[in-house]
């Protein structure tokens, strides 16, 4: 260009030429306008009037662009045009602005995951806003208010890089920024205090923790205010505190934490997500707390919320179905747990990234269908989850699921495999005197008692109980008991007592189960030896120990189940059917409400229960009185053995059909329906038992009645033919020739 004037002026029309460009939103027009001014008067050193113009729509229109790019999420030009601005500023010596836009830029780095790149632009920016500053103490407000923002901003990155130490690091420079700033009694002071505590507790360390947070709730409680912070803020505050009475064993603390985070959060707007998520820890804790009754209901709510909220597959909600599922298995709620639990190992198959631990889940299903007796089904899981185990490398998780799907082996009459399973375990040498590596000799024995080895069951039982080591203290008592039950097949008394004595001896400290179980086969042996009085009173004896026992629900209930039935044995061989019956039907009710009605036990104490009432029609005088009673047991019979083979794998349950097929065939013989129980009997037939079976000698019991019945039926046919042929001879001859005649036409 010719002149410097000349330039100016050209220099003048480009910064008109940006402003009209502008007002129209062209924007690309209005920068080439703006940076070509630009350039001309930075070459002619001109720093007023339409320089200044021409500098400041450079910055303006950077920052459209670089807004306009944001908005698209593009962010690397949008960081370009953040760095132009930064650039002009700092030709301007604007340095407060200039650190705002290294603090956006550090922003767009971390929406890129470019944390190490956020991290270098803020300590930069830091840098220059303490440059020519002597102390923070003599700094303006609007730097040190820039200052605090940097270093947080340094902390979250620091966070998602997990580079925690750092993180508290930058906290602790804000909290001091704030401290000297507003003192600790502000919103934005207690905000950066929670975080930090947050952030302790997520790295586990709950020294500095606890008295981070327990500042906060001290500076809370000391305000006028009813927050001194945000709604957030404080959930996640109580959330913090929790954690830290957990990490302490401060249960109920922890508990009540949560109660007033749960009461907080309903107050709030839009609560669903928090609400749901405080229901599932507040019911996680409660039933980890042993309090189920009450963890129910809030996890039942919490699953049915997040369902609302979230896609059926999402992660919090398949965490919460776990939780469920394992507090109604506890509770003894099987189907429920049963439902929740196939729901679980559906999404297994479907989704990659499950949340939760797979082979966890798949143990604590099998041993619920193992329970519930769907062996077939247990063994298959159980398969599954051992195969996860060995690939886990948890070799603990390991050897517990081979321990459990050898007793399900051992349930399923797999008797061979199951042997292996127990023997592999016992050969491991990293198992030897541990607790698994007893429990698992126990129950080696117990299959052994099934396959009718006695002699070597009590070798080892006697091994087991004769052992020193602490580890099989737990298994002590169920020896001896045991070994007294095995005793009781000689047909003495003494020696079974003296084990169960020993059984008693063992027993540890409020272990009512093994107490009642116990006292229970006292009782029983008591009433082989003809001692029922003292039976009753030992079986009294153990309600007593239930009912001061502590323990509620259903396990206490179930306990009591089985000593009332054990009572009906007594009183039905004392001859007082009524209280039999009395005690059959408690007990029947009880496994009604806690089993339901079509579990194997509970079917197989209202077939008890009508072989009792059977026993008492056969003495009523009454005749109608009698049929009535024994045609209402004769349905529940029927309907019991129809609902038997409907269950899933019915030959589980081949014993309980047979037995209640012999008790219809002899009700059938008693009520002389021959056809009916031969019908039985054919099919009894087909149902292989072993030999020495005690069920294969009540099938010869009632074939031999049955054969009674028929050979009757055949002597009193043949009398009504003798009497029918004796009439025939007084008739005339006449007529018995025409009948003969008849007969051969």
């Amino acid at each position: 260009m010719k002149s410097e004037k000349f330039r100016r002026q050209v220099a003048d029309s480009m910064v008109n030429v940006a402003i009209s460009a502008e007002e129209v939103h062209k924007i690309n027009l209005a920068t080439d306008a703006y940076e070509k001014a630009r350039a001309i008067f930075k070459v002619d050193k001109h720093s007023g009037g339409n320089a200044k113009l021409a500098v400041r729509g450079c910055i303006k229109i950077n920052k459209l662009q670089a807004k306009e790019m944001e908005s698209v999420q593009d962010y690397v030009s949008a960081i370009s045009h953040r760095s132009k601005v930064c650039q002009l500023l700092d030709e301007e010596n604007r340095t407060i602005p200039s650190c705002q836009q290294q603090v956006k830029i550090a922003y767009l780095h971390a929406e890129n995951d470019d944390y190490a790149k956020s991290v270098e632009v803020l300590h930069a920016a830091i840098r220059r806003l303490h440059k020519g500053v002597k102390s923070v103490d003599y700094m303006a407000s609007n730097r040190v208010n820039l200052l605090v923002r940097c270093h947080e901003m340094q902390a979250i990155c620091y966070v998602k890089s997990k580079k925690w130490n750092d993180a508290v690091d930058q906290y602790d420079e804000v909290l001091s920024l704030i401290l000297k700033k507003e003192g600790q009694g502000g919103k934005q002071y207690n905000s950066v205090l929670i975080r930090k505590s947050a952030l302790l507790v997520m790295t586990g360390n709950y020294v500095m923790a606890t008295p981070t947070i327990n500042k906060y709730l001290k500076n809370a409680e000391h305000s006028d205010q009813d927050l001194i912070v945000d709604d957030l803020d404080h959930a996640l505050a109580l959330d913090t505190n929790a954690a830290t009475h957990i990490k302490l064993n401060e249960v109920d603390e922890a508990i009540s934490v949560f109660e007033r985070k749960l009461a907080f959060v309903k107050t709030l707007p839009n609560n669903h997500q928090m609400k749901s998520d405080t229901m599932h820890k507040l019911g996680c804790l409660l039933a980890n707390d042993n309090q189920l009754e009450s963890a129910l209901p809030l996890l039942d709510e919490a699953l049915r919320t997040k369902k609302h909220i979230y896609d059926g597959k999402h992660k919090s909600v398949l965490k919460t179905t776990w939780a469920v599922a394992a507090t109604n298995h506890l509770l003894g709620h099987n189907d429920k747990a049963l439902e929740q639990y196939s729901i679980l190992l559906a999404n297994m198959t479907i989704i990659e990234d499950m949340p939760l631990n797979v082979v966890t889940i798949q143990h604590s299903a099998a041993k619920l269908f193992f329970e519930v007796g769907k062996v077939d089904k247990a063994v298959d899981i159980f398969r599954q989850a051992l195969h996860g185990a060995e690939t886990s490398g948890n070799p603990q998780l390991k050897s517990e699921i081979t321990l459990n799907l050898a007793n399900a082996l051992s349930g399923q009459e797999e008797t061979h495999k199951a042997m292996e399973l127990y023997d592999q375990l016992l050969n491991m040498k990293s198992l030897k005197k541990t607790k698994l590596s007893f429990m698992t000799r126990f129950n080696k024995c117990l299959l052994l008692v099934k396959m009718g080895d006695f002699d070597e069951a009590k070798v080892i039982l006697h091994r087991i109980g004769g052992n020193p080591s602490s580890m099989a203290n737990d298994m002590r008592a169920r020896v001896f008991l045991t070994l007294g039950n095995l005793a009781l097949l000689n047909g003495s008394i003494d020696e079974p007592m003296e084990y169960f004595g020993h059984a008693l001896d063992e027993t540890a400290d409020g272990d009512v189960s093994a107490l009642v179980y116990t006292k229970k086969s006292i009782a029983m042996a008591q009433l082989d030896v003809g001692e029922p009085d003292k039976a009753i009173l030992t079986l009294e004896d153990a309600l007593e120990d239930i009912s001061y026992s502590g323990v509620d629900g259903k396990p206490a209930n179930l306990l009591k189940a089985e000593i009332w039935n054990c009572m009906a044995r007594v009183y039905k061989k004392e001859v007082d059917l009524r209280q039999a019956i009395n005690f059959a039907r408690l007990a029947l009710q009880t496994y009604k409400a806690d089993l339901g009605e079509k579990n194997p036990i509970t079917l197989r104490n209202l077939t008890n229960l009508q072989l009792l009432l059977l026993e008492e029609a056969e003495e009523l005088e009454d005749y109608d009185d009698a049929k009535s009673v024994t045609d209402a047991a004769k349905c529940e019979l029927e309907d019991t053995l129809n609902v038997f083979e409907s269950l899933d794998y019915p030959w589980t349950y081949l014993l309980d059909i047979a037995t209640l097929k012999i008790n219809m065939g002899l009700l059938a013989v008693w009520e002389g329906k021959h056809k009916k129980a031969r019908k039985l009997v054919s099919q009894l037939e087909e149902i292989e038992l072993p030999l020495e079976h005690s069920l294969v000698h009540c099938i010869a019991f009632l074939e031999e009645c049955l054969e009674e019945l028929e050979l009757a039926g055949k002597v009193k046919d043949a009398d009504i033919k003798k009497q029918k042929k004796g009439s025939n001879r007084k008739s005339k001859g006449g007529s018995q020739r025409s009948s003969r005649k008849s007969k051969r036409r």
